[in-house]
């Protein structure tokens, strides 16, 4: 910034010096040079002027320009904020240095913004110098690594760990400025009493310094979403005695809200540079459609909808920019219906088109580090051009478009396609469950280039949270059409695979191989409406209490998007005899007298009903008691299945049974694993060890019970490569990160490497590994049966090992998983005896891969020697088929 100051400084003109002109002399990126304009017009270091093209000057020396504070024109417009505006600037007024401000409300009510402006406000009033920096910190980034949140805050000194040199911290960056900590409530108990040491005595140290403190005058804004006078923000509130509290959306006026939506569209026209037509019935939807996430959304809703009209402008779908109702998101379009019932004393004519000129001056509410003006809309552009060089017919530029649009809006618009009604969701899944589901649907989608139905979602979210309960409960889960299932539909197994490590990675979870050909069926299954006409079993749903029965089937009809179960409510006053009547009536008139009926129910006498109405009606029945919404909803979409009404009855009871499982029954797991081990080695020192093996904790996915990470001091007189020989005695050691060589064969990585992050990969690429195999080891057992399945697998591992060692290549872990399945099962047959399939065209297989043929028929022959079996071209063929083999070939 200071670099294109100079610059405006050695060139300016009394005309004035466009972004452009001054992005050519210093060789910068255009839209850049006009952000960081922007960033000092709004501190008051530069003019500009309101046409176009924007033209910056220099103010005059002993002037400047007199505008009313930014603080006082969000009051002015936004009538529920005038208390914070007031609040904010005595905070800042008061003496001698200003007070410490918590912010706090809902995410995306524009608390980040709200703290930009009191800093703006510090300039203009001169309260704090031209040069006072605005520093931003996220403590959720750091909630986990409270040496690293150190580091962050306070700074390195160098020699602090191997590799460390002196950097400052944003405690000193931030020194006579502002510090805002965003998600304050994340800082962890460390982080809290280094943070309040600070803000008591106003001194620091840097990690590592053990000598003289450091001074710094640092006003401090937290924010949070947590209620202040919670328990876990009580020290804070002490401390920090200015609290403001920023309304959400919902509590704001009408009228502030249309202020809003024509302010970030005034933004938007002036980053499009063109004039914008808007339709009355487009604004009418932004002022009532349900905004969940504040203004925020708001704001990125509005961006979202004015890329996609520059996105049809610039194919030629049309002339200009213009965006009617029919243009927005579906969910937006929604405020067009409750637009006919509010009152409202904003006047729009429906004949109207709101007209945006980009020579406007529009009015600064902007995020502190809000968007260059020209990033999104020049993507759009070039991405187009792209495109169409590459010869991409029209159909499929819209596509392509459409979804770099909606990815460069991701992490406001994740769930575009799969809404749901959160609020009956979380009446029966777990809300992480909910939400590893809601991402493994956005990646089925992503990756099978279609849209799965809400019935996929619900009943995968079932199953996975079904199965988390078994695992919890000691069960095992076995799938024995798993090999059929990876064969038959490669591509979803191979989908579902990365599935699984999403779950465990998310879900701090173990799950065997067989839940991946579980998931593969969710993916292939027709999503096509089930016909709820057919004869299939009924379901019952009959519970005390005026309504509690129809609120349960109705969340079920709302997620499976059939009314299939029929609920009958029992007031406690009601007798059972009229009870009896109304179940009784329902099943002589509607149930399949050969499917059957389900009955769903609380307690007490409706237990006892089975016998007797079966006697009466002759209709099949059964029974399950104590249900929740869960299995209102489980035994519904079975039911539209086509499960029978036995299949039905023993699935529902085993549901409950895992829903009500003692946690104290849990298995303890196999004890016979030997843990991998990492080892971190440094010569200055275990402390320098103990930060690295922080470092690794920190970025690596792993399970702690399957993996350590073992920090050693190879200094002094420490025998090393005993310890190495001990460690590999008994364990795996998967990798050494030091500076020092070990005479060990095994990986070895640079602390440098480690600290820059460049290792990591490779690092969790070998843990992804072991993990693999170790799955392989617990499930094929339980699909072989003429071989033991933890030594089959060790043979076939060292088979693929020597495989790999020959053609100087890796296996992808995903293609791993099928070839050991694949060798597994083929010993198990052949040792069973059984007759090896004919592969077609086996000679032209051959004959094309001969290397490769030659590598695995060699490599194979340890297996028949251990196994007593015959290998045949014919097999040898099917695993040539797992290799793709030109890339193979090229990496040898």
């Amino acid at each position: 910034m200071e670099k294109v100051l100079a610059k405006l400084q050695e060139v300016a003109n009394e005309k004035g010096v466009s972004a452009k002109e001054i992005a050519e002399l210093l060789s910068l990126n255009r839209a850049n040079v006009s952000s960081d304009l922007n960033k000092l017009w709004k501190k008051g270091r530069v003019i500009k002027n309101n046409g176009r093209p924007v033209l910056y000057s220099l103010p005059d020396q002993g002037s400047s320009e007199k505008r009313v504070p930014k603080l006082d024109e969000l009051a002015e417009r936004n009538a529920s904020l005038s208390l914070a505006v007031e609040q904010g600037k005595a905070a800042i007024l008061y003496p001698p240095k200003g007070m410490h401000i918590l912010l706090y409300g809902e995410t995306g009510v524009g608390k980040s913004m709200f703290a930009g402006l009191l800093h703006e406000y510090a300039l203009e009033i001169k309260r704090m110098s031209r040069r006072a920096a605005f520093v931003t910190f996220n403590c959720a980034d750091y909630a986990n690594n409270p040496q690293l949140l150190l580091s962050q805050l306070f700074g390195v000194k160098k020699g602090a760990f191997t590799g460390a040199v002196d950097s400052r911290g944003l405690i000193e960056k931030a020194d006579q400025g502002i510090l805002f900590l965003d998600e304050v409530h994340r800082l962890p108990a460390e982080g809290q009493e280094m943070l309040f040491t600070f803000i008591d005595k106003g001194m620091f140290r840097r990690l590592g310094e053990t000598d003289a403190d450091r001074m710094a005058q640092v006003l401090i804004i937290a924010a949070t979403t947590e209620n202040p006078q919670s328990n876990l923000l009580h020290t804070f509130t002490r401390r920090i005695p200015m609290t403001i509290y920023l309304p959400s959306l919902k509590e704001r006026s009408i009228e502030e809200r249309y202020y809003l939506i024509i302010q970030f569209l005034k933004e938007e026209t002036v980053r499009l540079e063109k004039k914008l037509f808007v339709s009355a019935n487009t604004i009418r939807s932004l002022l009532y459609y349900d905004c969940p996430n504040n203004i925020g959304q708001l704001k990125t809703d509005i961006q979202l909808t004015c890329a996609k009209a520059y996105a049809d402008f610039v194919t030629g779908k049309k002339e200009g920019l213009q965006i009617n109702s029919t243009d927005l998101l579906h969910y937006i379009k929604e405020g067009l219906y409750e637009a006919k019932h509010a009152k409202c004393s904003i006047q729009i004519n429906d004949h109207q088109y709101y007209v945006f000129l980009p020579d406007k001056e529009t009015l600064s509410f902007k995020d502190n580090d809000d968007i260059s003006d020209h990033s999104v809309y020049e993507q759009i552009a070039s991405r187009y051009s792209e495109l169409k060089a590459r010869g991409v017919n029209n159909e499929e530029v819209d596509l392509l478009m459409e979804i770099d649009i909606e990815h460069y809006f991701t992490q406001y618009i994740k769930g575009i396609h799969q809404r749901m009604n959160k609020g009956e969701l979380s009446k029966i899944i777990d809300p992480p469950v909910a939400k590893i589901t809601e991402e493994i649907i956005r990646y089925a989608e992503s990756k099978l280039n279609g849209f799965l139905s809400k019935k996929v979602y619900l009943g995968m979210a079932l199953h996975i949270q079904t199965s988390l309960k078994r695992i919890e409960s000691g069960k095992t889960i076995f799938n024995p059409q798993l090999n059929k299932v990876r064969k038959a539909y490669k591509r979803e197994f191979s989908l579902a695979l990365d599935c699984i490590k999403m779950i465990e990675e998310k879900l701090l979870v173990d799950l065997p191989i067989d839940e991946a050909g579980f998931l593969t069926m969710f993916f292939v299954l027709d999503n096509d409406v089930i016909d709820s006409d057919d004869d299939g079993v009924s379901i019952i749903v009959a519970m005390h209490g005026n309504n509690t029965a129809s609120s349960m089937v109705e969340v079920a009809h709302q997620l499976l998007g059939v009314a299939y179960a029929k609920a009958i409510d029992m007031p406690l006053q009601t007798s059972p005899a009229i009870i009896y009547e109304a179940i009784h009536g329902y099943i002589e008139n509607e149930a399949s007298a050969d499917a059957g009926v389900l009955l769903l129910v609380d307690m007490g006498s409706l237990v006892s009903f089975k016998d007797k109405l079966q006697k009466d009606t002759g209709v099949p029945i059964m029974i399950v008691p104590m249900v929740s919404s869960l299995h209102v909803i489980e035994a519904a979409r079975k039911a539209m299945l086509g499960y029978s009404l036995k299949e039905l009855y023993e699935d529902l009871i085993h549901t409950a049974s895992l829903f009500s499982h003692d946690r104290s029954e849990e298995g303890t797991g196999d004890g016979s694993l030997e843990k991998w081990v990492i080892v971190t080695a440094c010569t200055t020192g275990k402390g320098s060890a103990l930060a690295i093996k922080g470092l690794l904790e920190n970025h690596l996915q792993y399970n702690p019970d399957w993996l350590e990470i073992v920090p050693m001091n190879i200094g002094g007189s420490v025998d090393s490569d005993s310890i190495l020989k001990s460690i590999k005695k008994n364990r795996t050691l998967l990798g050494i990160v030091s500076n020092f060589a070990f005479d060990e064969d095994v990986p070895q990585y640079s602390i440098e490497d480690i600290l820059n992050l460049k290792a990591i990969k490779k690092l969790q690429s070998a843990i992804d590994k072991e993990e693999t195999y170790f799955k392989m080891a617990q499930t094929i057992e339980q699909h072989l049966s003429f071989v033991d399945g933890k030594m089959v697998i060790k043979d076939v591992r060292r088979c693929l090992h020597d495989i790999q060692a020959s053609l100087q290549s890796n296996i992808a872990s995903n293609q791993l998983i099928g070839i050991v399945l694949h060798m597994c099962c083929m010993i198990d047959r052949l040792a069973a005896g059984y007759v090896p399939v004919p592969f077609s065209e086996k000679d032209q297989c051959i004959t094309m891969n001969q290397h490769l043929y030659r590598v695995i028929k060699r490599a194979v022959q340890r297996l028949e020697e251990i196994y007593r079996i015959t290998v045949s071209d014919d097999e040898i063929c099917y695993i040539i088929n797992f290799f793709d083999y030109e890339q193979t070939l090229a990496t040898h």
